[in-house]
């Protein structure tokens, strides 16, 4: 454990340039699940690549703690995939999500987890992917146990099949992670192109929960885009971030959420949707759209900025003490009418809780949404940061 490991490739092939990167590379050779699959604990690196939907690029398959350092991944498959009790480190990794292999399924998650103990996603770039889903959540053990994913770079997160038509997607989904103290999802950098990427709610709180004393908490990212396909396009039901799921008691609901300081920039439908769920707190967050694409087509899938409804028709005890206080919003809708002709920063009679909320003043157009952009880059340089992998080495288009 702690040592590198360079795992011997099944194929050489001299002066291979895949994405700038010269090595060697390892392909699956079927019926296998994975190219490579991780039966011991330590720290691993290199180049994996799948040629198949039903293949993926890294399965872990140990509780032993793993470390993926600097690998690079491609695959029309989940990239990486965790199974139960996995204790996983994703760090200064590459992915690229390659087109599916097979009808009515898009391309897989850069990281697919189930019930793992410990998950830190850190300093990675990934793009074309369906992004990182955590599905449940091994029983909580010691504070270090916990949920991280920071300082990435995803670019276009497509849900989209080969056939037509698409699968609901997202940078990051929480599915029945519940009751989990120290969750942090921070200092993210999601950016999705119009025409070129098929997202549903960027990041998605499914039945999902921190806790009273430790809220699941999503603060400092800065998400662009979420369209219909095409772009031009609608109806469109995606968001910027929305806490969701239909459970009907306390205990299996989302809960005890807190959102603050991350930037929404061209969101499709809703900037911040709560539709679900207990004890949630948004505040100071910004949400922007200009009602047009970055090319100047309009663009008429927007809503609003900052919605609150009980979709799920939860008991009163269960859908209850929110919080949505000074956010700024400037988005337009065409045809809205808060605070201004052609803008609709809250949802029509659905933002109850929302208070204190700052109308940046109008026209918003595109240089707007590119004032955010420089925003993100002043924050990142005044922290000190760095989002994406802390080396060099770049994948391709």
């Amino acid at each position: 454990m702690g040592t590198a490991k360079s795992l011997g490739c099944w194929l050489l092939l001299a002066g291979l340039d895949w994405g700038g990167l010269k090595t060697c590379v390892r392909h699956a050779a079927a019926p296998v699940d994975a190219v490579l699959v991780i039966t011991k604990g330590g720290t691993y690196s290199g180049t994996y690549r799948s040629s198949a939907s039903g293949v993926a690029c890294v399965r872990v398959a140990t509780a032993e703690p793993v470390v993926l350092d600097g690998c690079v991944l491609a695959g029309p498959g989940h990239l990486i995939v965790a199974g139960e009790g996995a204790d996983l480190t994703v760090r200064n990794c590459r992915g690229q999500g390659l087109p599916p292999t097979v009808d009515k399924q898009p391309t897989g998650r850069f990281v697919d987890a189930y019930r793992p103990r410990r998950l830190v996603v850190e300093h990675n770039e990934f793009t074309q992917t369906t992004g990182i889903g955590v599905n449940r959540w091994a029983s909580p053990g010691a504070p270090a146990q916990t949920l991280t994913v920071r300082y990435n770079q995803a670019r276009n997160i497509d849900g989209r099949w080969r056939n037509g038509g698409g699968a609901r997607a997202s940078f990051l989904i929480l599915n029945t992670v519940q009751h989990l103290p120290g969750v942090d999802v921070a200092y993210n950098e999601v950016l999705n192109t119009p025409d070129q990427s098929l997202v549903e709610d960027n990041i998605n709180l499914y039945n999902s929960s921190g806790t009273a004393a430790s809220p699941l908490h999503v603060h400092d990212n800065f998400v662009r885009g979420a369209y219909p396909f095409p772009a031009t396009g609608g109806p469109f039901t995606g968001t910027g971030i929305t806490t969701d799921g239909d459970a009907q008691t306390l205990a299996a609901a989302t809960g005890f959420v807190e959102a603050d300081h991350n930037q929404f920039v061209g969101i499709g439908n809703s900037a911040m949707n709560i539709a679900s769920g207990h004890d949630v707190y948004y505040h100071d967050n910004r949400a922007v759209s200009s009602g047009y694409l970055p090319d100047g087509r309009r663009f008429s899938a927007g809503f609003c900025g900052l919605g609150v409804f009980n979709y799920y028709r939860q008991p009163g005890g269960v859908f209850a003490n929110h919080r949505v206080a000074d956010n700024t919003v400037g988005v337009v809708r065409w045809g809205g009418h808060s605070p201004s002709a052609d803008r609709q920063d809250e949802a029509p009679d659905a933002c109850a809780p929302c208070q204190g909320t700052v109308h940046l003043p109008g026209p918003i157009t595109l240089a707007t949404e590119q004032a955010e952009w420089v925003r993100w880059q002043a924050k990142l340089a005044l922290n000190g940061l760095t989002v994406g992998p802390l080396t060099a080495q770049k994948t391709g288009n």
